[in-house]
């Protein structure tokens, strides 16, 4: 499954003025219905055993590593809720890499997440 968001919709960060920390519960609700629905269009097919999440941040101004780590909550939430993973938990995600590009246009600023079945 590879999940690819484009600026203006990409997931929230862990802080900043849009950050999850910050956000009102109600925000927080939409934002999670919002990923939810940008989800199901893609239609995936539910992964039922354990997984490999992976984290690819192309930026202008890479994050500190918390904050990055942050923007999976909302996916991983809606991800779950839509009954397309089991859980978020250890048990479920093995692994959970970052990484991170720096980009020179606006253009190019993009958050893939690759979630690869572990046999």
């Amino acid at each position: 499954m590879k999940l690819i968001f484009k600026h203006p919709d990409m997931p929230p960060s862990l802080n900043g003025t849009n950050g999850l920390l910050r956000m009102h519960w109600s925000k927080r609700k939409k934002t999670k219905e919002k990923f939810q629905w940008l989800i199901k269009e893609q239609k995936f097919l539910k992964i039922n055993g354990c997984v490999t999440v992976s984290i690819i941040n192309y930026a202008i101004i890479l994050m500190d590593w918390d904050n990055l780590a942050g923007r999976f909550k909302i996916v991983g939430d809606s991800l779950v809720s839509s009954n397309l993973l089991k859980d978020d938990s250890p048990k479920v995600i093995i692994d959970f890499k970052m990484k991170q590009i720096r980009v020179n246009k606006r253009d190019d600023v993009k958050l893939v997440i690759l979630i690869e079945p572990i046999d």
